[in-house]
């Protein structure tokens, strides 16, 4: 289901969550493997800024999400979420 918007419709609802939860911040984690090359751009395309990368190429990303967070989905209804 990857690259058809379903991590769109997963990240606004986990952001509409966090909001609810009064949370600010998410912090995500990318490990580069094989299977996990399809998405290495994925907290980059969401609005994470770089944190850190190690020498393995691992990387930690964080978003300040607000009430002015945009929306990446426009495909998939989740409103009933």
């Amino acid at each position: 289901v990857l690259k058809r918007d379903m991590e769109k419709a997963m990240m606004d609802v986990l952001v509409k969550k966090c909001l609810t939860d009064n949370i600010t911040s998410i912090k995500g984690y990318y490990y580069p493997t094989a299977k996990n090359g399809m998405v290495r751009s994925f907290y980059d395309e969401m609005g994470f800024t770089l944190e850190s990368v190690d020498e393995e190429g691992n990387s930690v990303w964080k978003m300040d999400i607000s009430e002015n967070y945009n929306k990446k989905n426009e495909v998939i209804n989740v409103e009933e979420v």
